[in-house]
């Protein structure tokens, strides 16, 4: 859906200064644009201009009639447009029953200096028919995100992305403030940034951003799969999106890419996250219980959370030599007690709780409380088939 404040947010304007503030004026659905020229004395009397439809004008034909003024202006206020936006040229006049017609109705209007009425009605029709194109693709996301068919998704992200590549990874993202930032500014700014990085990185398949309702989604598919349980690029492409402005972003992991709607509903669920904490930027891989939280509800995605979290203790432990992930699976099947896991291993309690300090420190959690710690790794290791060590 396209608002008046993203045609306000179009380069044609230069300045804007509203008339009247209307609650909500700016999220107002704009569906076309108009420009007014003539008096509504001449042909349909403004039927022409429909409701939900932005107008410019500079009222030069009602040029020092405030008389003729206040009836045109009244009777497109009337006709329900989602805006009327004034080009000062004429010092166009505004009196007191225009104002009051539109704090009534919610209509805003709004002095303007900028390019010619032509060129704000192009940008602004180029802008709803691209809106027209995302609205498409996110239905086409819809579709994917409603089940799960790896012939799909790959099909869904061929057609969304040209994605040919081995793995792909979903950064959300979202505006801090969409009524002074425009979502297509931001998308423009998005897609810039995507193609410089897909220039710099040659394991690049294929980069894409659209809008999907009032998110923007980037998908970067690789044509190789990681090295590790994080790409070495997420890093540079993460500082990149976030240098294009005041954002919150959600980073998803990188997945094969027939596991694509993974990544977008991680970064989605880490999207939400970020916005609620009013933060810039949350990994799906950071979030831990909130994660086994926004999966609860699918198993897929909660089994592959678990793998995420086993897969960053079993790199470290092939790295540096350890032992934390069969220390910290005795810990989940001995429900927390670390008398009973030590037992099972044949370890001192001293050496497995060293172990998981080392591995809360790995998973990022090394503050966290040894109860908390123990119920994220029992969620971490519930889909392990050997019963649980009895007390």
């Amino acid at each position: 859906m396209i608002t008046v404040a993203d045609i306000l947010a179009l380069p044609a304007f230069e300045w804007v200064q509203p008339i009247v503030r209307c609650p909500g004026a700016e999220a107002r659905e704009v569906r076309n644009v108009g420009i007014l020229d003539c008096s509504p004395d001449k042909d349909d009397g403004y039927l022409s201009y429909i409701p939900g439809e932005f107008i410019v004008t500079n009222l030069g034909f009602a040029r020092d009639d405030a008389e003729l003024s206040e009836r045109s202006l009244l009777v497109l206020i009337e006709r329900g447009v989602s805006a009327i936006a004034l080009k000062k040229v004429y010092t166009p006049i505004v009196n007191e029953r225009v104002r009051a017609a539109s704090e009534d109705t919610g209509v805003p209007l709004y002095f303007y200096d900028g390019a010619y009425h032509e060129v704000v009605a192009y940008q602004a029709l180029d802008l709803i028919h691209r809106d027209s194109e995302q609205s498409n693709k996110g239905r086409i996301l819809d579709n994917l995100l409603s089940g799960h068919d790896p012939l799909a998704t790959r099909a869904a992200l061929f057609e969304l992305a040209g994605t040919t590549g081995s793995t792909v990874q979903c950064i959300a993202v979202a505006p801090r403030a969409l009524d002074e930032c425009s979502l297509y500014a931001t998308l423009d700014a998005l897609t810039a940034v995507l193609a410089d990085f897909k220039r710099d990185w040659d394991v690049v398949d294929a980069v894409f951003a659209f809008r999907y309702h009032g998110t923007l989604l980037s998908l970067v598919s690789y044509t190789q799969p990681p090295a590790g349980v994080r790409s070495r690029s997420e890093g540079d492409l993460v500082a990149r999106v976030l240098a294009t402005g005041p954002v919150s972003l959600g980073v998803g992991e990188e997945t094969p890419l027939s596991d694509g709607d993974m990544s977008i509903r991680e970064a989605l669920a880490a999207l939400k996250t970020a916005q609620i904490e009013g933060a810039s930027i949350v990994r799906w891989a950071d979030l831990h219980h909130d994660a086994f939280r926004a999966a609860a509800s699918e198993g897929r995605l909660f089994w592959r959370t678990a793998a995420l979290h086993r897969a960053l203790l079993e790199e470290h432990d092939d790295a540096q030599g350890t032992e934390l992930s069969a220390t910290c699976e005795a810990v989940a099947r001995a429900y927390g007690d670390l008398r009973l896991a030590a037992e099972a291993l044949h370890q001192h309690p001293n050496t497995v709780r060293y172990r998981l300090r080392k591995a809360k420190s790995v998973l990022g959690m090394t503050d966290s409380p040894d109860r908390e710690f123990a119920f994220l790794l029992g969620l971490v290791f519930l889909d392990h088939t050997n019963p649980l060590v009895q007390p």
